[in-house]
């Protein structure tokens, strides 16, 4: 069984920090994105390494994972073929769980100004994905798990360095793409979500013009008209009396 992270009470917001350009998309597809696991930006998602490759080459069921039998050089290869198939299998939609706005995720995620951050909550995000599992992340040593490893076990794992964003997954897994050239493979997948249903918050990155609020206030009332009155400001946005 997966071991993840704790599970955000029901109540609690999820956000999720875009460009303006994906959040029209969303809009307009009215569909979330997932990314493909191998592209989005950490090298360490989906990976084995230090005690857990160990106990995995050594002891992996036949099937899957290389067999006890095989040489240790060709047993790492083959993990390392099946971790690549893996990255290349999953798809993963990233929410941060957090009472508040996160100053760190509008930089790192919303590199222009012109971004906004979408809110709902952990139960609205569960019940809007059908049968596709929500994860808590949990944050931890890569390898440092002494046990043979489940595709759901790695793809909620994360180095301690990232536990600041407080993450939880949308996750699709696929088959059929072993063997395919990558180059060939789609670098996401979209999943039906129709935002007028879910979001309760549409926040405007602090830092960016009353143009921009304008477009996206313009944007929403086409798109999703049902969020108009949900546009507001970052509450970043905020300045003290003096």
């Amino acid at each position: 069984m997966t071991k993840t992270g704790p599970v955000p009470a029901d109540e609690e917001k999820v956000w999720r920090y875009m460009s303006f350009a994906r959040f029209v998309w969303l809009l307009q597809k009215k569909q979330l994105w997932l990314s493909r696991a191998d592209v989005l930006g950490d090298p360490w998602e989906i990976t084995l390494t230090g005690d857990q490759l160990a106990h995995v080459i050594s002891r992996h069921p036949p099937i899957t994972l290389p067999s006890p039998d095989m040489m240790p050089e060709a047993a790492m290869q083959r993990s390392e073929r099946i971790i690549k198939m893996w990255r290349r299998q999953t798809f993963v939609n990233c929410w941060s769980a957090s009472d508040h706005e996160s100053h760190a995720l509008w930089r790192i995620y919303c590199r222009s100004i012109e971004g906004v951050a979408i809110q709902t909550t952990f139960a609205k995000l569960r019940e809007s994905i059908g049968s596709l599992p929500l994860y808590p992340v949990t944050y931890g040593i890569p390898g440092s798990n002494k046990q043979t490893p489940t595709l759901s076990d790695l793809v909620t794992k994360k180095r301690p360095m990232f536990a600041y964003e407080r993450e939880v997954r949308v996750v699709l897994f696929t088959e059929g793409m072993d063997g395919t050239d990558p180059e060939q493979e789609p670098l996401g997948r979209g999943v039906d979500w129709d935002p007028e249903k879910r979001l309760e918050l549409i926040r405007v990155h602090p830092e960016a013009d009353s143009s921009f609020m304008e477009t996206v206030t313009a944007v929403v009332r086409h798109y999703a008209p049902a969020l108009k009155d949900c546009v507001l400001w970052s509450a970043m946005n905020a300045r003290p009396p003096f």
